[in-house]
């Protein structure tokens, strides 16, 4: 008789308390599943991403304006403050129509300061994106560099300044990674050319994969020290197989090596202009 008064007893427990196991049940199951409906609106931009071949150049424009930087600081679509196009006019660089290399006042290849995140791009050197819940990390074959891109936080009060500022990001329409950046140091060049930056540069990167070989990044240029107003670019990205395998260390050694046994060659005796790799196209 004892034993059945304690069965009943559990069965009558078991049946008051079954609603509250199921509610608990659906209450730790539901974060699951909101979890993976939030999962599915982060767009995939992992892998080995190089600069598309079709936009000049060598991969890419040596200006960051569209018009591919051939007319030297008159493109039309750069709101230059009067300096700001003074300074673009009087620079030097290395690689574009009427550069020198010897006497170029680009303070990446002259002083192997890092290129900052749009100068980066006009290298024809791959970017690998690895993606996490916390952070973005954008590694850069060029350098080789890397920038972190924080998803869970807002930018400091008063950043440090830096050659890459601080990036912080968002995930836009399912489609598109956003970064965030502000808190440089107004030392970097924006391309090739010279267009130049000053410590109030806000710069806003939307990275989209349009298909399974082809990347878009669309650039906002906000910065009040050097531009009338903000203005945009665009950069074309097609996927790589054959992964991130240079190592572009700049030295000021290796800058120098480079000049005397390649560069100078290569200005006396076009014959001598090394063949490019294909695999970094």
């Amino acid at each position: 008789m004892r034993n059945c008064m304690v069965l009943i007893l559990a069965l009558i427990a078991a049946t008051l308390f079954a609603p509250d196991v199921r509610a608990q049940n659906a209450a730790s199951a539901a974060p699951n599943v909101q979890s993976s409906a939030a999962a599915s609106k982060i767009p995939d931009l992992s892998g080995d991403w190089v600069a598309d071949p079709k936009r000049g150049g060598i991969g890419q424009s040596l200006s960051i304006a569209d018009s591919g930087g051939k007319n030297k600081g008159s493109e039309g679509d750069i709101p230059y403050q009067p300096w700001a196009l003074a300074k673009t006019m009087s620079e030097i660089s290395s690689t574009a129509p009427g550069g020198n290399y010897e006497k170029t006042t680009d303070p990446q290849v002259k002083f192997c300061d890092p290129p900052g995140p749009t100068k980066i791009y006009m290298w024809p050197a791959k970017t690998y994106i690895v993606q996490s819940p916390n952070v973005v990390y954008l590694l850069y074959e060029f350098g080789p560099y890397w920038r972190p891109v924080w998803m869970n936080r807002n930018h400091p009060e008063d950043p440090d300044p830096t050659w890459w500022g601080d990036s912080v990001g968002h995930y836009e329409n399912g489609d598109t990674l956003v970064v965030d950046t502000v808190g440089f140091n107004g030392k970097i060049w924006l391309d090739q050319m010279g267009h130049p930056t000053t410590d109030k540069l806000h710069l806003v990167e939307r990275y989209k994969r349009i298909d399974k070989n082809t990347m878009e990044l669309d650039m906002t240029i906000d910065d009040p020290g050097a531009y009338t107003k903000p203005w945009n670019a665009h950069r074309n990205f097609t996927i790589s197989t054959s992964g991130l395998f240079y190592g572009w260390v700049c030295t000021l050694e290796e800058e120098k090596h480079f000049y005397d046994n390649l560069g100078t060659p290569a200005f006396t005796d076009p014959s001598k202009v090394p063949t490019p790799d294909p695999s970094i196209r």
